[in-house]
């Protein structure tokens, strides 16, 4: 195999890694654990494992005060906002409609770049941002045997705003920081924000001796298959194929979520908000191949 086609399997790998994300987050939601400690163990358990695999690896870990203070942004804020509003909005929507939702983000990173950044508008990026805002206005045409929570809509365009506003960031940050270095410092710095949250609320701590099989099955896959084993691989993968396969190569992710959704979780779309999902997935690519 061609060190292109390696890096595209690694692609693969994490993109189904990831897609099953939201699937363990609703069977640990259903097994009463809550969703700040949902995040706590994730992150808190992937933090342990990145620094065994840093230290194992003999990649320091130790980083100036500024660069910290940067990752405290990065993932006490950033990403642990977007983590959280993404999976608490399962709570009060369907998964493959939040999944649609929440990966409108490359619109958000888009109009980002066009607005701060003074990026030049191109056709391609006009017919892109137009597929994306089309697609999300027909996938929230809900029939009306669905109810629709606003504040799940909400949620999760909140962690696609968040998301958008981490890769945005993330690019620069993580810069000449070696992958398990940054990704440690970003699920430690999150892990403490769902801490400081769980601390806030005394009920969102469980009583562990009480948590069911299947919530604890979750948990586990959650923090190693679908964080630690996605960000390697992901990290694995990007180098080999270029940053537009990558991010063409992700969204494999919403079509897991999705599919598992309605396999699994008994989760149904209607036929026009499938036609919405996959506008939205049109314009995410062709904003894909514009960066």
């Amino acid at each position: 195999m061609s060190k292109e086609q390696i890096g595209a399997l690694w692609m693969i790998s994490a993109s189904v890694a990831y897609g099953f994300m939201p699937i363990w987050t609703v069977l640990g939601q259903n097994s009463g654990l809550t969703t700040d400690f949902i995040l706590f163990f994730r992150f808190a358990c992937t933090s342990v494992l990145l620094l065994a695999l840093a230290r194992l690896e003999k990649v320091p870990i130790l980083l100036p005060k500024r660069k910290i203070l940067e990752f405290v942004f990065l993932g006490g804020i950033l990403y642990s906002i977007q983590s959280f509003a993404y999976l608490d909005s399962l709570k009060y929507i369907q998964t493959a409609l939040s999944v649609m939702l929440y990966h409108i983000y490359p619109l958000i990173v888009t109009l980002v770049a066009l607005v701060f950044f003074k990026e030049k508008i191109q056709l391609k990026t006009l017919l892109a941002l137009a597929l994306c805002i089309i697609g999300l206005i027909v996938i929230l045409q809900i029939p009306k045997d669905i109810a629709l929570s606003p504040l799940g809509v909400a949620l999760s365009l909140i962690g696609a705003l968040f998301y958008g506003l981490y890769i945005i960031f993330s690019q620069r940050i993580t810069r000449n920081c070696h992958f398990l270095v940054s990704s440690f410092y970003v699920c430690f710095f999150s892990s403490l924000a769902m801490l400081f949250s769980m601390l806030k609320a005394l009920n969102s701590i469980p009583n562990l001796f009480e948590i069911p099989p299947i919530g604890i099955f979750s948990l586990l896959a959650l923090a190693i298959f679908s964080t630690l084993f996605a960000m390697v691989a992901y990290y694995l993968g990007m180098p080999k194929v270029g940053i537009t396969k990558t991010a063409i190569l992700g969204m494999i992710e919403p079509l897991v979520s999705v599919v598992l959704s309605i396999w699994i979780l008994g989760n149904h779309l209607s036929a026009l908000q499938y036609f919405g999902a996959f506008l939205i997935s049109c314009g995410a690519i062709l904003l894909c191949l514009r960066r």
